[in-house]
């Protein structure tokens, strides 16, 4: 058998040699792409005739390729510099083709038809692509400007051993401490099902029903750098390369121990005209219940990635200081057109400047819900247990210009209604005494 020696020291055949060059070839290739040391139309360029060039001094270098293999190795280097080079133009063409993404939240103004009546139909995963659940929104008007959002979700962490706590595990590793992997935290095969089957599809479906977007025309690669929190979970090797097809919002989710939080989620990458493209959540095991509770945690985390955040609003000009607020020195509020008629019409009060934000729970919640004061049973509320999707969240992500909103399918508030301007002004107790005992507790607990 004829065999090569290669720089590693292991003996392989002939098509291990070939196997051998080409990782060396395409590993400094893809760095120097991924780093853009090389403008891409130039590599493409200068690419072929260095290839021509070395095979015209192939017999110039014999003491290198004898080096590099046993003289009887019969793999001819015409062949695999062919081979190399029609590889080579291949990869360099799609990966300066694949658009761009930029992460930050900008502002694209978008005007449009109201959307279309939908349907969730989730879709059979492809060959290869087992870890990925796709859950694809079908309009009856195609030919729509705007179509309702198509969101699809990778898991490919929920199967990994060395992030959770499986049956028949004892330890686990939680925030930098061994844990012992109890009960409450197992990822059992019924919480996976939990989520995979019943939350995500339901959360995706509320969500789709909702917000419209102009579709994606072809696939989206995701950066590999400047993905901060998101670069801790598992994105496949093709969405970096390839890109995602057929989807206005890729969702990478997991299901760690998180201390303090029930889930998390946050924006990954938005598209040139502002809108998030690539996001994570996070459910917490130990709160992973089939419960309608359950659902508004998801379809509330979902939103978190879809863009309500305070990034997002200060990107898309949508926030404003108000003063001498309640006793506050000041308090911010969503003062965009749609959110700000809403909150007057739903309150009640011709003066206010805007929908409250929350001011309080630390950096984690601050400004990036609704002041639960305004809206307590509201879905973007940072501790609502009811959590109503209402025309505001709607009015919110219709203003950042990049969403329409189908407000035929907003949830009824009632706490705060008609409340005039006095809840949102003043301030709820004064010597003990509230004008609005209906929604606040006078007398304690027995």
């Amino acid at each position: 058998m004829y065999r090569c020696c290669c720089l590693s020291g292991a003996y392989c055949g002939g098509v291990g040699c070939l196997f051998f060059f080409c990782r060396i070839f395409f590993s400094f290739l893809f760095f120097v792409m991924r780093k853009r040391f090389v403008p891409l139309r130039l590599l493409r360029l200068l690419l072929p005739p260095l290839m021509l060039l070395l095979m015209s001094k192939r017999k110039q270098h014999g003491q290198f390729l004898q080096a590099m293999c046993h003289p009887r190795c019969s793999t001819s280097f015409l062949p695999l510099a062919v081979f190399l080079l029609l590889l080579m133009c291949c990869a360099a063409g799609c990966l300066a083709d694949a658009p761009a993404l930029k992460h930050r939240c900008g502002f694209v103004k978008m005007m449009g038809r109201a959307p279309p009546t939908t349907a969730v139909v989730r879709d059979v995963p492809r060959r290869g692509q087992g870890a990925m659940q796709a859950y694809t929104v079908a309009a009856q008007d195609e030919e729509s400007e705007w179509a309702p959002i198509r969101i699809k979700v990778s898991v490919k962490d929920m199967d990994d051993p060395s992030k959770h706590c499986f049956p028949g595990s004892h330890w686990h590793l939680v925030s930098g401490n061994w844990e012992e992997c109890t009960e409450d935290i197992m990822l059992t095969e019924e919480k996976k099902d939990i989520v995979l089957r019943q939350l995500l599809p339901a959360a995706i479906k509320l969500h789709a029903e909702r917000l419209s977007v102009r579709p994606v025309r072809g696939p989206i690669r995701i950066p590999y750098d400047g993905m901060e929190v998101c670069s801790r979970f598992t994105i496949p090797p093709w969405h970096h390369t390839i890109g995602v097809s057929g989807a206005d919002m890729i969702l990478y989710v997991d299901t760690v121990v998180s201390e303090g939080t029930v889930a998390w989620a946050n924006v990954c990458v938005t598209l040139e005209d502002g809108r998030p493209f690539a996001g994570v959540v996070n459910f917490n095991p130990r709160h992973v219940r089939p419960t309608h509770a359950d659902l508004g945690t998801a379809v509330h985390e979902m939103a978190h990635a879809l863009g309500f955040l305070s990034s997002c609003f200060f990107h898309f000009n949508m926030v404003s200081r108000v003063p001498n607020v309640r006793g506050k020195k000041e308090v911010w509020v969503i003062s965009s057109p749609r959110v700000k008629a809403l909150a007057r019409q739903y309150h009640n009060c011709p003066t206010l400047e805007g929908m409250e934000l929350e001011d309080g729970g630390g950096g984690g919640a601050r400004l990036q819900h609704w002041e639960e004061l305004s809206a307590r049973d509201e879905l973007m509320s940072p501790g609502s247990a009811i959590a109503y999707y209402s025309a505001l969240t709607l009015a919110a992500f219709e203003d950042m210009g990049v969403y329409r909103a189908n407000y035929s399918m907003a949830e009824p508030l009632r706490w705060g209604n008609n409340s005039g301007c006095g809840l949102m002004e003043n301030k709820c107790f004064v010597n003990g005494h509230t004008d609005y005992p209906e929604l606040f507790c006078t007398q304690p607990f027995n």
